[in-house]
């Protein structure tokens, strides 16, 4: 087994699983992971979402699905993303992956990749009630979902919309285009198996009522909320990222420290080095925020580079080489969240923990206790 480095992401499977079960409230519950399960790592979470009662997992490509296949995930997964090349057909079907389509060419491509293989292909019919980026229009979407279930070697266990705005307040458009799908799903002679629409956001703000019947909570299977003013359940944040001071410098006032001398010391002080950087996921807009020393703020000092970032510990006296540095998480009472590194670049949470890269192994944990890392040499290993 590969030795970890001092840079590292610890998931709490258990915070995952009681994420789901918080937010699904009973419901058929289509988890999704894409995105290397926003950033946590989805081979372990995939495992223990489908452990917690996950109907099903959703992904984004067509590799994503076969990656967790080859994984052991034996749930049923379902590709957002839908084709994106003719020759991912034939993956698809032999993975048993059901995917998204939106129109009668894609389905038809994958109904004959399943033909020739003895099977069926399982799609669900995607619908484009007002986010304008993927999904068949909407006046002639249930001509199409009809046309689609009559092909040859084709499933429809699905049909489904994505919302735009659920996440503006104020904004109405979701319920909108839940208006709009559910004028599309009456108007179907026999409607498909699984109807689904809301996401994290819809799902805090619309709840789910006939005719849909499963839901697809995202980002706050993680314990992060779509928005402030949607934080209306009590969720867990499942991760913690941290890393250590490789090293610790005294030095004059007005020295510079990084690329371009952007900080120079204001006085006789120490400089922290630590080996984290925008190669591991954390933008260079992070200059402007903090970590967690020894249980205090302290702000980053100069540019954040590919692999490290550097720390004024000047006013952290007991500051010494080895000692934790905390980016997302909590230290000695103190805390920061993936929304207060969101605030310093100037972005959401979900692209604060997505970003962070494969090259940053991951610990996961269940009752305190670690029970699988992940490491670019050996992957993911369960102990």
């Amino acid at each position: 087994m590969t030795a970890l480095r001092s840079t590292v992401a610890d998931v709490d499977l258990d915070a995952i699983a009681y994420n789901l079960r918080t937010v699904a409230a009973g419901r058929r519950a289509i988890a999704v992971v894409k995105a290397d399960a926003y950033g946590h790592g989805a081979e372990a979470v995939s495992r223990a979402l489908v452990e917690a009662g996950a109907l099903m997992l959703a992904v984004f490509t067509i590799e994503e699905g076969v990656v967790l296949r080859r994984t052991g995930i034996d749930a049923p997964i379902l590709v957002l993303g839908g084709l994106s090349d003719p020759s991912e057909a034939g993956p698809a079907v032999a993975e048993r992956l059901s995917v998204a389509v939106w129109d009668e060419a894609a389905a038809r491509v994958l109904g004959e990749a399943a033909s020739a293989a003895g099977s069926r292909a399982r799609v669900h019919v995607k619908v484009d009630t007002g986010l304008t980026r993927l999904g068949a229009p909407l006046a002639d979407a249930a001509r199409r979902c009809t046309a689609i279930r009559a092909l040859a070697g084709v499933e429809v266990e699905g049909l489904f919309t994505h919302l735009a705005n659920a996440d503006v307040p104020g904004d109405h458009t979701a319920e909108e285009q839940i208006r709009r799908f559910e004028d599309v799903v009456a108007s179907l002679r026999e409607p498909p198996e699984l109807i689904h629409a809301s996401n994290s956001a819809g799902m805090v703000l619309l709840g789910t009522a006939p005719p849909f019947n499963a839901v697809r909570p995202g980002i706050a299977l993680y314990g992060l909320h779509p928005a402030p003013h949607l934080a209306r359940i009590p969720l867990r944040p499942a991760l913690r990222w941290s890393s250590r001071i490789q090293r610790i410098a005294s030095v004059p006032a007005a020295t510079g420290v990084g690329y371009g001398h952007e900080y120079r010391t204001p006085r006789d002080g120490r400089i922290a080095t630590v080996p984290v950087g925008y190669g591991d996921g954390l933008q260079r807009a992070a200059r402007r925020g903090c970590v967690l020393v020894r249980g205090r703020r302290v702000p980053l000092s100069g540019r954040v580079a590919m692999d490290l970032i550097t720390l004024d510990v000047t006013d952290v006296p007991d500051a010494r080489e080895g000692d934790e540095v905390v980016l997302i998480g909590e230290q000695d009472g103190a805390r920061l969240t993936a929304e207060d590194l969101a605030e310093a670049c100037r972005t959401n949470n979900y692209e604060i923990v997505t970003a962070i890269r494969r090259l940053v192994p991951r610990r996961y944990f269940r009752s305190g206790r670690l029970v699988a890392t992940r490491t670019l040499a050996d992957g993911l290993l369960w102990r």
